[in-house]
């Protein structure tokens, strides 16, 4: 009898082990379930955040025309890449975190200049947070006193994002400088603080 039921687990363990190569799962494939079903089985939680960012010019961006009355107005290199470090995520990797300009508008009496944007800001270790962003910028300083930056602000919203970040969301405030002599375009350095939910 012990011989029959060695054998039989024999045949079952011999079963299994045949299973099709085709049904084994990648690595990354068996990473990315761990990560779906760990943040499945989780309530998302705020947490605080914190961001030291400053951009350079992506130079491949188009010019985007701003609406303005009457007058020609345009941004050269709308695009950008992100420089700098952000709680949650470390320094970033600056070779693909970035944004891109997609509509302006330059008041003619106040000299308000209302930016959207989007883009995404990746951790070294590629997960990844998109954001989109409604920027104001006090162009009065570079217009009536010659100044080389203007003021910035506003709110980047939390839109998604990928590996611990998949279906973050949260808002977080900016302010900085905007500096108009960079060549190829303009840049920027911003701070914020506002809260992120994974």
């Amino acid at each position: 009898m012990k011989k029959i039921i060695l054998f039989a687990l024999t045949i079952m363990l011999f079963a299994a082990c045949k299973k099709d190569n085709n049904e084994m799962k990648s690595y990354a494939t068996m990473q990315a379930d761990l990560v779906s079903n760990k943040n499945a089985g989780k309530s998302a939680v705020a947490r605080p955040m914190s961001v030291n960012l400053y951009s350079t010019v992506d130079p491949s961006s188009p010019t985007l025309s701003c609406t303005m009355p009457g007058v020609p107005f345009g941004i050269s290199n709308s695009g950008y890449f992100l420089h700098g470090t952000i709680t949650h995520m470390g320094e970033i990797n600056s070779a693909i975190s970035m944004g891109q300009d997609s509509y302006c508008n330059l008041s003619g009496s106040t000299f308000i200049l209302t930016t959207v944007t989007a883009g995404q800001i990746v951790a070294a270790n590629g997960d990844k947070i998109t954001y989109t962003g409604d920027d104001v910028i006090d162009l009065n300083n570079i217009i009536f006193n010659g100044g080389a930056t203007a003021t910035i602000t506003g709110l980047w919203t939390i839109t998604g994002g990928t590996g611990r970040f998949a279906g973050a969301s949260g808002t977080f405030q900016i302010t900085g400088m905007v500096d108009v002599t960079t060549p190829g375009g303009p840049t920027f350095s911003i701070t914020g603080n506002g809260t992120i939910s994974y």
